[in-house]
């Protein structure tokens, strides 16, 4: 299973910026005052079957960035992962004091079929 399409629309459905592992900016463009980036945690085959892997679980990590309260941007991320397949295993909240953000971390794995492609 490919969580990265799944993970992509998670900033349609909140209407924010969402990027792969980190934020890298832009040039000449104002940092967001909320943004989004996941990361893969862990990926692992869990079912074998007919000489190979039939389904893998994959953890991730789902980060929000917010300038604004973030006890409500917890509860919609979670939320959000759980309606998507997802099992949420820990949910943190940082303050970077050099930035100024709230940093929210939602870790949640998912198990399904692998799907991987012959390269």
């Amino acid at each position: 299973m490919n969580v990265n399409p799944i993970l992509l629309a998670a900033g349609t459905a909140f209407g924010l910026p969402i990027y792969p592992n980190v934020y890298k900016g832009e040039e000449g463009v104002k940092k967001p005052d909320d943004y989004l980036t996941f990361n893969y945690a862990d990926e692992r085959p869990v079912v074998r079957g007919d000489d190979g892997d039939l389904y893998d679980q994959t953890t991730i990590q789902l980060h929000e960035f917010c300038k604004g309260d973030p006890e409500a941007k917890k509860k919609t991320l979670r939320n959000f992962l759980r309606s998507k397949g997802f099992t949420v295993l820990s949910t943190s909240e940082f303050y970077e004091s050099d930035t100024k953000y709230n940093h929210i971390v939602v870790e949640a794995s998912i198990t399904a079929a692998i799907d991987d492609e012959e390269v």
